[in-house]
């Protein structure tokens, strides 16, 4: 698992369901660009394939991996066990890095 760097208060989580069609693309890389995201990508495909050389969308995505700023949950939202495993493996995720921050602890 990647290393988690610290983010301040003003962080906010996005969850990106299609993170890796042309419109989640679109929107992971602009989320990441603002800074003040933490990206939860979400999509059907089995493995994330980064493309070294798309500075535009997979370079930012692949840094923000590296840094816990991103993640990636392999979601197939056609089926139902895997959007349930899907989110409690994001809830299990977002609490053992919580710390009573949100209405959600």
């Amino acid at each position: 698992m990647a290393m988690v760097e610290m983010v301040d208060d003003q962080s906010k989580t996005c969850i990106v369901l299609g993170g890796r069609s042309f419109v989640g693309r679109s929107l992971v890389a602009r989320l990441l660009k603002l800074g003040f995201w933490i990206v939860r990508v979400a999509d059907s495909t089995k493995s994330l394939q980064l493309d070294p050389d798309d500075h535009d969308y997979d370079v930012p995505l692949d840094r923000a991996l590296s840094t816990g700023r991103a993640s990636y949950f392999h979601v197939d939202v056609r089926n139902k066990k895997s959007v349930i495993n899907g989110f409690l493996l994001f809830c299990t995720f977002i609490l053992s890095y919580c710390n009573n921050c949100c209405r959600f602890c």
